[in-house]
C-alpha cells in the first residue's frame, strides 16, 4: 500500500503528500504497522502527516 501511494504521487504532478495517521505506538504499532510510516520512508516528495483524532 505504501509503494502505491509513493508511486502515484510520482504519476501525478504531485508537489506534496497529505496523509492521515491514527498515531498508534507501542505494541499495536508493531502489530499492526503503519502505511502512513512507509510512506514517509519510501517517498521521494515532501509528506505531510495529520493526526487523526
Amino acid at each position: 500500500m505504501p509503494e502505491e501511494i509513493a508511486a502515484d504521487a510520482e504519476a501525478w504532478p504531485a508537489d506534496l503528500i497529505v496523509i492521515c495517521t491514527h498515531g498508534r505506538s507501542g505494541l499495536t504499532h508493531l502489530l499492526m504497522g503503519s502505511v502512513a510510516e512507509g510512506v514517509v520512508r519510501i517517498a521521494t516528495k515532501p509528506v505531510l502527516l495529520i493526526r487523526g483524532k
